[in-house]
C-alpha cells in the first residue's frame, strides 16, 4: 500500500491558534488559579500555515472557512502533519470537527495527534462511518488499541462530527460528538506534531480544531 506522507515543518507556538488566557477558579481551600493555554483554528485564512498543495495523488486547501483534504488514490494513505509545537507531558483536550465530503467503499479518515514523525503517531479514526479506531503507529507499524462500532445515535452521517481526545496522565480518553466512546492507558506520545490522516479515495472537510493545554 502506498503511503503518503505530508509534512509541515513551521515552528510555531501552538499552531492551533492564537488565543491565549489564564483561568481561575476558586475552591472550598481557599483561593486557587489553574492556569491553562487555548487555541483554536476555524480556517477562516491559512495565518497558522497549514499545508496547501496539489499534485496527481492528493491535495489541501483552505476553502470557505474549511480546510479540505483529498486523497486521489484508491489505496493509498494520506498523512498531513502540522509543527503545532504540543506540548509533551501536559494535560490537555483536543477537538477536531470532520465530515467526509466524497468517499469511497474503504474510506477511513482521522485525526493524528502526538507524532514525531507520520511512522511514529497515534490516530483517531472512522471507520466507513461505521466503527472507530484508535491506533498507535510505531516505526510505520499500526496497532490497533481501541476500536468497535459506533452507536447510531452518536454519530451523523454526512454531517460534521467532533472528536475529542481528552489526556489526564497517562490516559486518553475518547469521545464523538460529546459522547465518551473509549479510554487508553499508559500514553506516551511521541511528539509534538497533530494532523489528518486519510486512506482510500475520498475527501474530508475540517471546520476547526482548538485545544485546552494545562500548565504544571
Amino acid at each position: 500500500m502506498r503511503t503518503i506522507f505530508i509534512v509541515a515543518v513551521f515552528t510555531l507556538a501552538l499552531n492551533l491558534g492564537a488565543v491565549h488566557t489564564a483561568y481561575s477558579e476558586n475552591t472550598d481551600a481557599g483561593s486557587s488559579e489553574e492556569k491553562y493555554m487555548q487555541s483554536e483554528d476555524q480556517f477562516v485564512n491559512n495565518d497558522n500555515q497549514w499545508e496547501v498543495f496539489t499534485t496527481t495523488m492528493a491535495t489541501a486547501r483552505i476553502e470557505n472557512g474549511q480546510y479540505l483534504i483529498e486523497n486521489k488514490t484508491e489505496s493509498g494513505e494520506l498523512f498531513i502533519l502540522h509543527h503545532a509545537d504540543f506540548p509533551l507531558g501536559k494535560e490537555f483536550i483536543i477537538e477536531t470537527s470532520i465530515k467526509t465530503t466524497k468517499s469511497s467503499d474503504n474510506n477511513i479518515y482521522g485525526f493524528v495527534i502526538g507524532a514525531s514523525d507520520a511512522s511514529n503517531s497515534y490516530v483517531f479514526q472512522i471507520v466507513q462511518n461505521k466503527n472507530y479506531s484508535v491506533k498507535i503507529v510505531q516505526h510505520g507499524d499500526a496497532q490497533e488499541i481501541a476500536g468497535g462500532a459506533i452507536r447510531t445515535r452518536v454519530f451523523q452521517k454526512d454531517s460534521f462530527n467532533s472528536l475529542r481526545i481528552e489526556k489526564i496522565g497517562p490516559t486518553m480518553r475518547f469521545y464523538i460528538n460529546n459522547f465518551f466512546i473509549d479510554e487508553v492507558s499508559e500514553i506516551t506520545l511521541f511528539g509534538k506534531k497533530i494532523g489528518f490522516f486519510i486512506e482510500g479515495k475520498s475527501e474530508i472537510a475540517i471546520d476547526y480544531t482548538r485545544s485546552q493545554i494545562w500548565f504544571d
